[in-house]
């Protein structure tokens, strides 16, 4: 039932207003006061399919779009902050006005980025929560659940570096976006073609604990960009000293992991910590957005011997509104970036997988049979297409979002009228072109602070992956071999550091320069070693190969089977327990049990 009809059968006041528990969304809880606790009755749960009133539909969606939006906005600043601090004779202002004007104008388009992925974000997620059938044949576009698409972080760890190599090359950041959004065009077919394998194989070569270490290892590497950004920066965090100042806090220019950036990014810490005890459902399902936003409002009030940490310039000179394609750029296909793009299309849809099967968990809806398999094909589908729109669009990879399955079992909210609501906010947000300007005016230390807790939320995505499946010998080795290999390379990237740009000669690397290479032979040694070099690369294709190839062991089996004996004979009643004298007080039971345990201690 749409809301036209609502109307005409319920009347205005359904159709607009409707019956929701507004007070379970907005009472604030106090957890240390004394007073007696009283049973509350939760709202009802709404189905995927069921129709929201038009004020329900809204506060549900900005909900989920306001706990997407840092996500969104991540990519598009930490990628050009990253870019930035490796050119600094070009981005560097304190070098002359040139370098300062250079600077000004990547910020300019990381500004706008942040407005087009919010755009993006919109109608990616209004297709996704749709179910489109696609003519003559049995599969279907988008999951038809409350499947959320956001601007996907995982592509961080290998963006930077693409347009490292690039720009060494002599290209200015422009051009190579350009050429990284033509290679996205080309390799994001990948996925699509995933779509249409069958569930059964995808399972098979895709389990819970793969899953789980690849999200894992995201969390992993992420969370290091968002310490470089909470201290100070990721241009002055390279070599930290007071010689090189961080540039990224408005007129405060201090060496990186100063005390004013480490309090304002612990500051963030704080609120969120503030909004977990005593925050309604609505504050803590937006935790992340209420923390950046009370950072920002501590640092604009602050200031360090007399400068401020927050400017209004860029928020002056920004237009009003803005949309896709204000700022465009030359398309092109850079080569060496084929096999590392390929290869993150696979994880892509490996944490699709993921993501829809955690949806229809948190919609109550069964993840097994021909309907998952459907909506599983369906999200696959959904990702490449959006994510090919996306890069029409000038921006990077969409791809589903899990942290918003939390809004839907704290709201009790599937349906995916709150879905469309959601990509209604997101465009709004990003034709605001205000918006994406006081994003960029965000102190880097601000920025990090609310980052460094989003990442680390997915290494526990991940390790709840893993915790899914039973962990015995065989997925234990598997999962600790795969991470030996990622988070060692995460922690310690000189490992296996590609060979590009002024590095392309040194002698050290495990597949060195050779001058007399062709240049097809170098673009994909280029590929080979920047794929190797990602954590989550290196990691998940050992955790894919591993499960392919290792048997499952027997004592595994037999194991289990002793387990699930051990479980029914601890439901049974013993027949030797002792028989309870209804005469005994609570505190003489305890005493007694106490005894009985000493007594089998000392056995």
């Amino acid at each position: 039932m749409g809301i036209i009809e609502m109307w005409k059968t319920h009347g205005a006041k359904a159709a607009l207003v409707g019956e929701y528990d507004w007070k379970f969304l907005c009472t604030l809880r106090f957890p240390f006061c004394k007073k007696e606790k009283t049973e509350y009755q939760p709202p009802p749960f709404y189905a995927h399919d069921e129709t929201l009133s038009l004020s329900v539909s809204a506060m549900i969606g900005l909900q989920h779009a306001l706990t997407m939006s840092t996500n969104i906005i991540t990519p598009a600043l930490l990628i050009f902050n990253v870019v930035m601090s490796y050119f600094p004779e070009i981005y560097d202002p304190s070098l002359g006005e040139e370098q300062a004007a250079n600077r000004e104008r990547a910020l300019d388009v990381a500004q706008y980025l942040v407005s087009a992925s919010l755009i993006c974000s919109g109608f990616g997620t209004m297709m996704q929560v749709s179910t489109i059938r696609i003519p003559f044949t049995k599969y279907q576009l988008g999951t038809g659940i409350l499947s959320t698409m956001g601007t996907a972080n995982q592509y961080n760890a290998i963006f930077p570096v693409i347009l490292f190599d690039i720009m060494s090359r002599g290209y200015d950041i422009e051009e190579a976006w350009g050429k990284l959004l033509g290679t996205i065009m080309l390799c994001v077919w990948l996925e699509a073609y995933i779509s249409l394998i069958p569930y059964r194989i995808l399972k098979r070569i895709f389990p819970p604990y793969v899953l789980g270490v690849t999200v894992m290892l995201i969390g992993v590497q992420l969370t290091g960009a968002g310490i470089r950004f909470w201290g100070g920066g990721v241009g002055c965090s390279r070599a930290p000293s007071d010689s090189n100042p961080c540039l990224g806090n408005g007129e405060v220019q201090l060496g990186y992991g100063s005390g004013p950036y480490v309090g304002l990014g612990f500051s963030v810490f704080l609120i969120f910590l503030f909004v977990e005890i005593f925050g309604s459902p609505f504050l803590r399902n937006t935790m992340v957005i209420w923390g950046l936003l009370g950072g920002y409002a501590i640092a604009a009030l602050a200031s360090y011997e007399g400068d401020r940490f927050v400017t209004g310039d860029r928020m002056r000179n920004s237009d009003v509104f803005t949309f896709l394609w204000v700022e465009t750029f030359p398309i092109g296909i850079h080569a060496p970036a084929i096999i590392p793009m390929l290869f993150a299309f696979i994880v892509t849809a490996m944490e699709t997988f993921g993501d829809v099967t955690a949806t229809e968990h948190a919609s109550r809806l069964r993840p097994s049979g021909e309907d998952h398999s459907k909506r599983i094909q369906g999200g696959l589908l959904g990702d490449a297409i959006a994510t090919f729109f996306a890069a029409l669009g000038t921006t990077p990879p969409n791809t589903t979002l899990s942290q918003n399955n939390g809004i839907v079992a704290l709201t009790r909210c599937a349906s995916t009228s709150a879905g469309y609501a959601c990509g209604f906010w997101l465009l709004v947000f990003g034709v605001i072109a205000k918006i994406g300007a006081w994003i960029l005016s965000i102190p880097d230390c601000v920025l990090g602070g609310a980052l460094t807790f989003l990442f680390a939320n997915i290494i526990v995505s991940g390790i709840k992956l893993i915790g899914f499946h039973r962990i015995d010998r065989r997925t234990h080795y598997i999962v600790a071999a795969s991470l030996a290999l990622g988070v060692g390379t995460a922690l310690v990237p000189a490992f296996s550091s590609p060979g590009i740009g002024a590095g392309a000669e040194r002698p050290n690397q495990w597949w060195p320069y050779d001058p007399d290479m062709s240049e097809a032979l170098n673009s994909f040694r280029v590929g080979v070693m920047i794929a190797v070099n990602t954590p989550y690369f290196i990691g998940s294709i050992t955790a894919i190969i591993l499960n392919l190839i290792i048997p499952v062991d027997l004592i595994d089996d037999a194991e289990l089977e002793i387990e699930e004996q051990w479980n029914v004979e601890e439901e049974e009643p013993l027949s030797t327990s002792k028989e309870e004298d209804p005469t005994l007080t609570e505190k003489d039971k305890v005493e007694e049990q106490f005894k009985d345990d000493s007594e089998e201690t000392d056995v």
